[in-house]
C-alpha cells in the first residue's frame, strides 16, 4: 500500500511541528492525535479497494445499466463492439442466458462464420475475431469448439514474417493488436486447444526486439540491427499491453509454474491421489516447446523490468494519461492484464494494490449520472475519447472486476466459469468488512450446501455457482465432496444440477462414477453439468458424444463408454446402482 504509507507519512510529517509546540497542553496534544487517527483511517478506507468492495460494485452496477439501456450503441465496429459488451457482461453474471450475452454469441458465431469464408481479411480482425474467441471460450468452449477452432486457424495464419500481428493491408505489426492475439494464444491453450508454440515464441521476440530503450514500446515496432532502437508514438497503453504479453507468453510456456508450485506446495486441492494424477498433455507440450526455443525467461524479465523503471517514475493514472489520446479506458484493462500477471509471475498477489486503488479512485471521478465511463464527465476533465461509450464502459468494467486476475485462476484450473461472483444488483446486501456479502452468502460453504440440500429454491441460481468453492482443507474438501454426490442422487432439480457442476469442477477422480450416474438424470440441464464435468474430468474435451437433449439410446451408449473409459484407470472398481 505504498500510496497509503506515502500519504500517511507525509500528514504526519505536516503535523509534527504542531504537535511540539502543543505537546505541553494534554488537551490539545490528544486532540491533534485524534485527527491523525482520524484522517489515517480515513484514508485506509479510502484506498481500499477490491472488486467487491461496495463502491465498486455500485460502479459496475451502474455500468452493466448502461450497456443495457445502449443497445444500439455499438461503435466502430458493430459485431466486436457487440462481443465486448457481451464479454463483459458475462464476467460479470456468468450468465449465458442474459439477452445481451446471447446477442454478443450469436455475432461472434456469425462473424466467425462469415470471415472464415471471406476472400478479404476485415480490417478489425486482430480486435474482433479475438473478442469472438475469448467470448465463446468463456460462454461454452464445447458447445463452440468447430467456431473456436476455425477462427484459430484463420487468426493465427495472419501473422506477419517479422512475428507481429497487425491491419492486414501492411506489413507492419501493431502493438495494440498484438496484445489480443497473445491473450487469444493464452486463453485458447488453457482451454485445452492446440496453439502453435512457435507463433506464440516468434510474437514474443517480436516484442522483445521492439522495446524502445526507456521500456516503453510504441505503435509499429521498429526493429534494430543491434539492440533496441527508439521507437516511435511510445505511449503507456502499450508499454501495459506489451509488456503483460510478455508475461502472458512466460506463462504459456510454463515459466512460473516452479513458482506457484513453491507457493502453493502446502494447498494442493487436487484431491487426486498419487496413482490418479492427471495426465498433463498441455504441460507437457509446453516444455517440449520450451527446450527448443529461443525465447527464455531471464529475456522477458529484462524486458519487464525496465517497463516497471518507467512505471516507478511516472505513474499509470489519468492525470499521467495522454488525454488527447483518448484511450485510457481501453489502456486500464490492458494495465489490468500486466499487473495481473506481474502477480502470477512472482507468486505473490496483493488483494487491493496501490495500482487498482488509483484506477478505482480515477474512475469514481469519471462515471457519468447514467453509468457511463468516457461520456460527459470524462471530456469535461479533458479525455477525448475515441471509442463509443459502450466500448469505453465495458472496459472500465473489465478494469474494475480484475477480469484477468479470475481468468488466471480459472483458466488455470481448467475452471471455464467466466463471472468474478459479484451481485448484478447492491439490493438486499450485507456490508462486513467493508465488502457487500449476499444474504445467502453470508454463510459458509456449509451454510449454502445445507440451502442445496433444503432444495435451494430461495438461492439464486448464480449465487449458489459463486459461492460453493471447494475448500482446500483435505478433510473438509472431503466432506463437501460427499455431500454433493448425495445431493446428485436425490432432491429437486437445482440441487442436482448444481451437485453436479460443482463435482465436475473439483478434478477428483472418484467423482467419476456418480457423474456417470447423474448422465441419466431426467432433467437435461443435469444430464450437460455431469457431462461437462466429466470431459473436464478426464480432459476429453469431445468426451463420448452426447448432445444437449439426447435420446435415451445416446446416453445408455455415453454411460458404457464413460465407464469403460474409467475402468482403465481404476480396474478393481465395480459399477453398482449408484442411486
Amino acid at each position: 500500500m505504498y500510496l497509503l504509507q506515502k500519504s500517511h507519512f507525509g500528514l504526519t510529517s505536516m503535523l509534527l511541528p504542531t504537535l511540539k509546540r502543543m505537546v505541553w497542553n494534554p488537551w490539545a496534544f490528544n486532540l491533534v492525535v485524534i485527527l491523525v487517527a482520524s484522517v489515517t483511517i480515513n484514508l485506509q478506507e479510502a484506498s481500499a479497494y477490491s472488486p467487491e468492495h461496495p463502491d465498486v460494485v455500485r460502479m459496475i452496477d451502474r455500468g452493466i445499466a448502461f450497456l443495457r439501456s445502449k443497445e444500439k450503441d455499438h461503435g466502430h465496429h458493430p459485431e466486436g463492439a457487440k462481443m465486448l459488451k457481451a464479454y463483459a457482461i458475462y464476467k460479470v453474471n456468468h450468465d449465458p442466458d442474459d439477452p445481451l450475452v446471447r446477442e454478443g454469441v450469436a455475432a461472434a458465431v456469425a462473424y466467425i462464420e462469415k470471415q472464415t469464408k471471406a476472400k478479404s481479411v476485415d480490417h478489425y480482425m486482430s480486435y474482433a475475431g479475438a473478442f469472438a474467441m475469448l467470448l465463446l471460450i468463456d460462454v461454452d468452449p464445447i458447445k463452440h469448439r468447430s467456431a473456436i477452432e476455425r477462427m484459430s486457424r484463420y487468426y493465427l495464419g495472419l501473422q506477419k514474417p517479422h512475428g507481429g500481428f497487425g491491419y492486414p493491408n501492411g506489413p507492419e505489426g501493431d502493438n495494440s493488436q498484438n496484445q489480443y492475439a497473445v491473450l487469444s494464444m493464452w486463453s485458447l491453450r488453457k482451454a485445452g486447444f492446440k496453439v502453435p508454440p512457435e507463433v506464440m515464441e516468434r510474437l514474443a521476440i517480436y516484442l522483445l526486439q521492439t522495446q524502445d530503450p526507456s521500456g516503453m514500446w510504441g505503435y509499429f515496432g521498429i526493429i534494430g540491427n543491434r539492440g533496441l532502437v527508439r521507437q516511435e508514438r511510445t505511449r503507456m497503453s502499450l508499454t501495459s499491453a506489451c509488456a503483460g504479453s510478455l508475461l502472458i507468453a512466460g506463462d504459456f510456456f510454463d515459466f512460473y509454474k516452479d513458482r506457484a508450485r513453491r507457493k502453493q506446495k502446502t494447498d494442493d486441492d487436487s484431491g487426486l491421489p498419487p496413482a490418479l494424477t492427471i495426465h498433463d498433455e498441455k504441460s507437457e507440450q509446453a516444455a517440449a516447446a520450451v527446450k527448443t526455443s529461443q525465447l527464455k525467461n531471464p529475456m522477458i524479465e529484462t524486458a519487464v523490468g525496465r517497463a516497471m523503471n518507467f512505471y516507478n517514475k511516472t505513474a499509470f493514472k489519468f492525470s499521467n494519461f495522454p488525454n488527447s489520446l483518448g484511450f485510457y479506458y481501453y489502456a486500464l484493462y490492458a494495465h489490468e492484464r500486466f499487473m495481473s500477471f506481474v502477480e502470477n509471475s512472482r507468486g505473490e498477489y496483493e488483494n487491493e494494490p496501490a495500482w487498482y486503488n488509483q484506477g478505482v479512485e480515477d474512475l469514481k471521478r469519471h462515471q457519468d449520472p447514467n453509468g457511463a465511463f468516457g461520456g460527459v464527465a470524462a471530456r469535461k476533465a479533458g479525455m477525448s475519447p475515441h471509442l463509443s461509450e459502450s466500448e469505453n464502459t465495458a472496459f472500465a468494467i473489465l478494469f474494475l472486476i480484475r477480469s484477468t486476475k479470475k481468468a488466471i485462476g480459472q483458466l488455470s484450473t481448467g475452471t471455464m466459469q467466466g463471472g468474478y461472483g459479484l451481485p448484478k444488483s447492491t439490493k438486499g446486501m450485507q456490508s462486513k468488512g467493508g465488502q457487500l456479502i449476499d444474504a445467502p452468502k453470508a454463510g459458509s460453504v456449509g451454510g449454502m450446501l445445507d440451502l442445496l440440500e433444503q432444495g435451494g429454491d430461495d438461492v439464486d441460481d448464480k449465487a449458489i455457482y459463486d459461492s460453493l468453492i471447494l475448500s482446500k482443507d483435505p478433510q473438509e474438501r472431503a466432506d463437501q465432496l460427499k455431500r454433493l454426490k448425495r445431493m446428485v442422487k436425490g432432491g429437486p432439480y437445482k440441487t442436482r444440477r448444481a451437485a453436479a457442476r460443482m463435482l465436475g469442477q473439483s478434478s477428483d477422480m472418484d467423482i467419476v462414477p456418480t457423474l456417470i450416474f447423474a448422465l441419466t438424470d431426467p432433467d437435461k440441464t443435469v444430464q450437460r453439468e455431469a457431462r461437462n464435468g466429466l470431459r473436464f474430468v478426464s480432459r476429453r474435451f469431445e468426451g463420448f458424444g452426447l448432445p444437449d437433449d439426447p435420446p435415451p439410446k445416446q446416453v445408455e451408449a455415453a454411460v458404457k463408454a464413460w465407464k469403460e473409459w474409467y475402468l482403465l484407470s481404476n480396474p478393481s472398481y465395480i459399477f453398482l446402482d449408484e442411486g
